[in-house]
């Protein structure tokens, strides 16, 4: 490589680095503007402690309560349709794994080309 296209991938990492710090401060800038605008809120805000109660324990009187904004619904409840037929308890294990007996057949003859796993045989040092 020649002296130019070093020169050029320096000053693009140079700018990809100079990128990422000037998104860091510019988001730490806006959370601290952030921070700062959420404590001038709660300064202007009453604090509940300087509202005097009315009662003790407990909720409050009727009265005093905000009705719910949305009506609640209730929870739906999803039934088994008693139509169904139960699940079986077991399924017969030849007949599941093969579709008809040529399936078998040629399980066979693929079990047999292959041979036993070679991972059980001890290794051979030549």
């Amino acid at each position: 490589m020649d002296r130019s296209q070093l020169l050029i991938y320096g000053l693009l990492v140079v700018g990809f680095l100079l990128f990422n710090y000037v998104m860091q401060r510019a988001v730490k800038r806006a959370r601290q503007q952030q921070e700062h605008e959420r404590a001038q809120q709660e300064e202007l805000a009453p604090s509940p402690a300087d509202e005097p109660l009315e009662y003790g324990w407990g909720r409050g009187p009727q009265a005093d309560r905000q009705p719910a904004a949305l009506p609640v619904e209730p929870a739906r409840r999803f039934e088994m349709n008693p139509a169904a037929p139960p699940l079986p308890l077991h399924r017969p294990a030849p007949r599941a794994l093969f579709r008809s007996r040529n399936d078998l057949r040629r399980a066979i003859v693929v079990m047999t080309v292959l041979g036993p796993c070679r991972a059980l045989e001890p290794h051979d040092r030549h």
